[in-house]
């Protein structure tokens, strides 16, 4: 598993919140999908372009909105298909996953 999987399987168990463990449940899905598509896609083009509507939000109705923090984490798991287990790529990773994470939650609360 990489740290990724790692702290959202952790979230999935550990969470007090319905909301939070179901959104990590479905974000591993995600991000299993999105590390297959950058080990099968060496276009980095391609990938983008392929795993920008994975279904991110919603029907991917607000995925648009989320651009900015995506493409760099579509970028850092094409680097990481490049270099598995490479400690630095992991982080860059998390941090992407964080930030896009942190701006996924405000676009979402806003559907409430």
């Amino acid at each position: 598993m990489t740290p990724l999987e790692t702290y959202l399987h952790g979230i999935a168990e550990r969470s007090d919140s319905y909301f939070q463990a179901h959104l990590a449940r479905e974000d591993l899905v995600r991000v299993r999908k999105l590390a297959e598509m950058a080990a099968a896609i060496g276009d980095p083009e391609k990938l983008r372009h392929d795993a920008l509507y994975i279904g991110w939000t919603p029907g991917d109705l607000r995925t648009i909105e989320l651009k900015d923090q995506l493409l760099p984490l579509i970028d850092a798991f094409h680097a990481a298909a490049a270099s598995p287990a490479d400690e630095v790529v992991e982080q860059r990773i998390m941090d992407r996953w964080k930030a896009f994470h942190e701006a996924r939650i405000r676009v979402l609360i806003h559907c409430l």
